[in-house]
């Protein structure tokens, strides 16, 4: 392997100290001459025997894998700020993708990417009747959906590592009256070699065309080698991709505006690829003609190595041992997460699994707005709510994905928090950035909490030690941003809960930003505690107990029995989650607790059998699924909303077990009946029917189902 290619790729997982000498890992851009080192997966192990034949060589297990190839493409890189068109985050369509030259990342479908995301492999379609090749899946952006971007394409996500040995998806082809099922598997032989057992069923008679193809985001160049094989060429060495079929085309083009939709303009026109060409992105048509119930498949193994020999040496041995490599790989997915509960074991299990599709290579400087240009610098591979719907973090999103991510790989959970939590986004002051749409917001400080029970989950005090300066400044910080009147309670915003209102002018302070400071306190007390800084922990527990008699005081309405934002007027008299989260922090005591509960436990208020609505039912702007007002699909005035209600069933084991454990029973219900009905995790579910809204591969936040599965039935 070349020194140029241990260079750039070490940068991409050796781990940065960002706190002082400590701290796990944070991928650098900087170049290293040490040799890659291979991330162990420290999560439970198979409970298989691996003693697959033939092989003159003894294949690593999925444990002992690096993460250095993955899914990590997004589904819509199109349609975000650091791909704004003229400024505008939603300027993008799917059209004007199908041509344009990408600034920050790429997607693909089931791509496949190094962890910087340099050479990249995914699938087009075309079956001779639809408009274009459908490289990337299909749907509207924000101003086009009528419940905001919407995607279109049914794709469903199966089986995945946390190394990514074995990864399977299914796509449905075409969108409008799909007549193709394709079933595509990722399989690892090593840490640099990948099988691809692609199998497509036919519902009727038709020619499908497969467009496996393969580019590189930077310098490079793709040569032919042979009819069935591609050397790709760039500084980290050589990435030679076969085809077992062969193919009926081929064509060599280039990954520049004007040039990406090469391959579309040459099957649209002439329906078939040029079978001539130069430049660094490649295809091949693999014409598939099947009767009705008939189905196919076709192997491709790729395989990145110093020389082109090497590689194509190894994708050859893959091709060859196709059936030992899939049969281990697909009994070690298997076997993932087996027996670790005792009841609801699919969603438990495809929930996680799940969770680890959502890993995405994510680049942004802060070019959308002007005052963060240059000011932060991801190039990582991290954890998104939705690779379609939201193809970029957010910050609570990223702590409740911490929380679900230790139960499917708890080095994930970590690098995730401290990632975010480093310098290279968290500022000098201490602010973390909410989202490449508004920078200067914040949403709920949950940090602390996520810290806290990742340490719970496995003690590590190395990991709290690391992060307990960084969630110090951010600490900090949300004392003073958010309490620009120096009273003692906060204001936020919208604090992550889109359109539920809010009071304005003078003197406003909101009782959930207010208890969710609180929270950050009490957190803050328990690690330090945990760390032995007594005196840190008696001041972190003095700030609680000032926060939780303040919005007792000031926050909580007598008459009502409820927590509201207040501004100069008065309270803002609409029950909503605002009220619930001082019940999460723990600000009431027995008998305001009580009363709280009385309105949450109403089944004409709060209580539903899919669980806590967001607004009560019983106020004039309730609405129990999409928005109707004005809104987008981000609505907060009634559905149920996973994050929040995981949270309040932690909250209620404290008050009234029996009832918590009612509204577990109910939220799992929820989620496992619409991921049986339609296979995908929603970003929040309608409250009068349980219907899936919003996002539908929302294990961002909806895979804390497994933990609400884990805590109850867990072995």
């Amino acid at each position: 392997m070349s020194g140029k290619y241990f260079q750039r790729f070490v940068s991409i997982v050796l781990l940065i100290l960002s706190i002082a000498a400590c701290g796990p890992a944070l991928p650098t851009a900087a170049p290293s001459p040490t040799p890659l080192p291979t991330r162990k997966w420290t999560g439970p192990k198979p409970l298989i025997a691996m003693n697959f034949e033939p092989w003159t060589e003894q294949l690593p297990t999925m444990n002992d894998l690096s993460v250095l190839w993955g899914p990590y493409m997004a589904e819509r890189e199109w349609g975000n700020p650091r791909e704004a068109v003229q400024g505008d985050g939603w300027g993008f369509t799917y059209d004007m993708a199908m041509d344009t030259q990408y600034k920050y990342g790429e997607d693909g479908i089931a791509g496949w990417a190094d962890l910087q995301e340099t050479v990249c492999f995914a699938f087009g379609f075309w079956d001779e009747r639809q408009p274009y090749v459908t490289e990337r899946l299909y749907g509207l952006s924000n101003p086009e959906g009528k419940y905001g971007e919407t995607i279109l394409e049914q794709r469903i996500f199966w089986e995945n590592t946390p190394t990514h040995s074995y990864a399977r998806y299914e796509y449905h082809y075409p969108r409008e009256k799909p007549r193709f099922v394709v079933e595509i598997v990722y399989a690892k032989r090593d840490n640099q070699t990948t099988l691809v057992q692609v199998t497509v069923q036919a519902t009727e008679a038709g020619t499908l065309h497969l467009l496996p193809m393969v580019w590189l985001r930077g310098e490079g160049y793709v040569q032919r080698l042979g009819g069935n094989a591609y050397d790709v060429a760039y500084n980290g060495g050589h990435f030679v991709i076969k085809t077992a079929t062969p193919p009926t085309g081929w064509q060599i083009s280039s990954n520049i505006t004007g040039k990406k939709g090469d391959f579309n303009r040459a099957m649209i026109q002439n329906k078939q690829l040029a079978n001539t060409g130069e430049g660094n992105r490649a295809a091949w048509d693999l014409a598939l003609s099947l009767q009705a119930g008939e189905s196919q498949t076709v192997y491709l193994a790729f395989a990145n190595a110093a020389s082109t020999r090497e590689a194509e040496r190894n994708a050859d041995a893959t091709l060859a041992h196709s059936s030992s490599i899939l049969s281990l790989r697909q009994a070690e997915a298997e076997a993932l997460y087996q027996n670790q509960v005792t009841q609801h074991q699919d969603v438990y299990r495809y929930a996680l699994m799940n969770l680890l599709w959502n890993k995405m290579y994510y680049a942004y400087d802060g070019s959308f707005e002007e005052h963060w240009n240059g000011k932060v610098n991801l190039h990582d591979v991290v954890l998104v709510p939705d690779k379609w719907e939201f193809p970029w973090p957010a910050m609570w999103d990223t702590c409740f994905q911490a929380k679900a991510a230790a139960l499917a790989d708890i080095t994930l959970a970590k690098d995730n928090l401290l990632l975010f939590l480093s310098p290279r986004w968290q500022t000098d002051a201490g602010h973390v950035p909410n989202v490449e749409w508004d920078m200067d917001a914040e949403t709920p400080p949950l940090f602390a909490w996520a810290a806290w029970e990742i340490y719970q989950t496995d003690g590590d005090r190395y990991f709290l030690e690391c992060i307990f300066p960084r969630l110090q400044r951010h600490y900090s910080y949300c004392r003073s941003a958010l309490d620009e009147d120096g009273d003692g309670l906060y204001t936020g915003g919208f604090m992550g809960m889109d359109n539920i209102p809010r009071p304005s002018g003078p003197d406003v302070e909101q009782a959930d930003t207010s208890a969710w400071m609180a929270f950050f306190a009490k957190h803050m007390s328990l690690i330090a505690q945990a760390l032995g800084f007594a005196s840190q922990a008696t001041q972190y527990e003095d700030d609680y107990a000032a926060l939780v008699q303040r919005i007792n005081r000031e926050l909580w309405d007598e008459e009502d029995g409820f927590y509201y934002d207040r501004d100069a007027n008065g309270p803002l008299r609409i029950k909503s989650y605002v009220g619930l989260i001082p019940l999460i922090a723990g600000v009431p005591d027995k008998e305001r607790a009580k009363r709280v509960l009385s309105h949450l436990s109403n089944p004409y208020e709060f209580w539903s059998d899919y669980g806590i609505r967001s607004m009560a039912r019983n106020e004039t702007i309730y609405e129990a699924g999409y928005s109707t007002s004005g809104w987008k699909n981000s609505n907060w005035r009634g559905p149920v909303w996973m994050p929040i209600n995981y949270l309040l069933v932690q909250a209620l084991g404290e008050h009234e077990p029996v009832l918590a454990e009612t509204l577990r029973e109910n939220l799992i219900r929820t989620v496992e009946q619409e991921w049986q009905a339609t296979h995908h995790f929603f970003e929040y579910y309608h409250a009068e029917t349980g219907k899936g809204l919003g996002a539908d591969h929302q294990t961002g936040w909806t895979a804390l189902v497994a933990n609400l599965i884990q805590e109850r039935w867990g072995r």
